[in-house]
């Protein structure tokens, strides 16, 4: 088992900011990770690269978020324009890893660490869907697998003490997760008469509750289409969408996941905490006819 972290007042907010600098610097790989996966490219070699004229990039160019401003947005090497979403991607790991250590640190470094890939994998798979409308199996079912996995090594990421309670526990999150959404997605192309949602979403999801359980799904179907509804309606006023826009839905799943981290647990376990104590301390219905 991996041991908790033994911490004291002092020194966590030391450890928040290291891991606000390793999220930073697994954004910058996150970032290979969104251009090349799709093509089908290494993201092991060959190493940073312009993607213009090919020139290596030097470390000094390629510190996370430093560079991207210190560059003023341009390659040093033929002044072609670097899209801001690759710092925007550094910033955004560096802070959910800051956030997660935060927040998980008590119950233990294994779930941080857990946490942390799990939240690698659903930034890649989110970008990616937003720029190809796909999201690669290795991201949906290697994403279930490795909830499996974590759970069996980790238990405590589903509330549970033993390596085998954790792992049914993963199961039963993506069996329900993987249900739910594909009976969704077939209401909904019934009803509109057309695909509704890609299988990669359902996939997608499984994932999702390998990792946190069958208890998260009830927050990230619903949440995740409130803040696709609200997305979807703004872009139509904004940009001059219609109805029938396509949008990707991987985001939104991913951006109910991680609210899940951050509040969504505590509501859904309360209301399940309310519900159980409703059920014991409601009186038993009596027979108005007794003989």
């Amino acid at each position: 088992m991996i041991p908790t972290l033994e911490l004291t007042g002092y020194n966590i907010p030391l450890f928040t900011a290291f891991a606000f600098v390793v999220g930073a610097c697994v954004g910058s790989f996150l970032n290979v990770c969104i251009y090349r996966i799709p093509l089908d490219v290494s993201v092991v070699t060959p190493g940073s690269h312009c993607s213009s004229c090919g020139t290596p990039i030097p470390w000094f160019h390629n510190l996370p978020i430093v560079s991207w401003f210190v560059l003023r947005g341009r390659a040093a090497c033929c002044g072609v324009r670097i899209d801001r979403r690759y710092w925007m991607i550094e910033l955004l790991t560096a802070l959910a890893f800051a956030a997660i250590f935060w927040k998980y640190h008590p119950q233990g470094l294994g779930v941080v660490l857990v946490y942390a890939l799990m939240t690698a994998g659903l930034i890649i798979a989110s970008a990616i869907d937003m720029d190809h409308f796909i999201i690669p199996d290795r991201f949906t079912l290697g994403g279930a697998i490795a909830g499996m996995v974590c759970s069996t090594l980790v238990p405590a990421l589903q509330g549970q003490t033993t390596a085998f309670a954790g792992f049914t526990e993963s199961l039963r999150g993506a069996f329900v997760g993987g249900f739910v959404l594909w009976a969704v997605a077939m209401i909904g192309s019934k009803v509109f008469r057309k695909e509704a949602m890609g299988m990669g979403d359902v996939k997608f999801i499984a994932g999702m509750g390998a990792f946190l359980g069958w208890t998260s799904i009830l927050w990230i179907i619903p949440v995740s289409a409130f803040i696709g509804s609200i997305f979807g309606i703004g872009m139509i006023f904004s940009k001059g969408g219609t109805w029938g826009t396509r949008m990707p839905y991987g985001p939104f799943l991913a951006i109910a996941a991680f609210f899940w981290l951050f509040g969504g647990s505590y509501a859904t376990d309360s209301y399940f905490d309310h519900l159980k104590k409703s059920l014991e301390t409601a009186p038993l219905t009596q027979d108005a006819y007794k003989p």
